[in-house]
């Protein structure tokens, strides 16, 4: 029998990246016994090559590392088109309102403290895979009408 976040779950890749070796490795094993498969980075620079390589769906990403910090590698990821979508979500042991508000405007979609609390990363996971999911279903609609609008008279005339 499947659960929701089975069925969720379905062949997501997230991509985790943080400096921490033991954070890194509990949290991938956490989301992958939760259905996720997982790709792990140390460094901003790994991260990116991963990112050229996989169909990543969500990016769990450390704010505080050595070198490419999380904010650089954001908006790094963020100003491509191809990686725009992807959802971004901060975490960092720095549970300040600056850091918060630095990760919204660099164009992050949520924030989790650490430690992190599993319920918390769960529901953050799922609910930035679930609205990507539906901005790319409103995406392909929007192209279906599109298409369809160029193939329709318009309205008012004889033809």
């Amino acid at each position: 029998m499947s659960n929701d976040h089975e069925t969720e779950s379905v062949q997501q890749v997230i991509l985790l990246v943080d400096d921490e070796r033991d954070h890194l490795i509990i949290t991938q094993r956490f989301l992958e016994s939760r259905g996720y498969v997982c790709l792990c980075a140390e460094r901003g620079w790994e991260a990116l090559q991963l990112l050229s390589e996989h169909k990543v769906d969500l990016i769990l990403l450390d704010l505080h590392m050595p070198g490419m910090d999380g904010y650089c590698l954001a908006e790094t990821i963020l100003s491509h088109d191809r990686y725009r979508s992807i959802p971004i979500v901060a975490f960092s042991c720095y549970d300040l309102t600056r850091f918060k508000q630095r990760a919204m405007r660099v164009g992050m979609a949520d924030f989790i403290p650490k430690p992190v609390d599993r319920e918390r990363l769960v529901a953050a996971v799922r609910d930035q895979l679930r609205l990507r999911r539906r901005l790319s279903d409103l995406s392909a609609i929007e192209g279906e009408l599109k298409e369809a609008d160029g193939s329709l008279p318009p309205i008012g005339s004889n033809s």
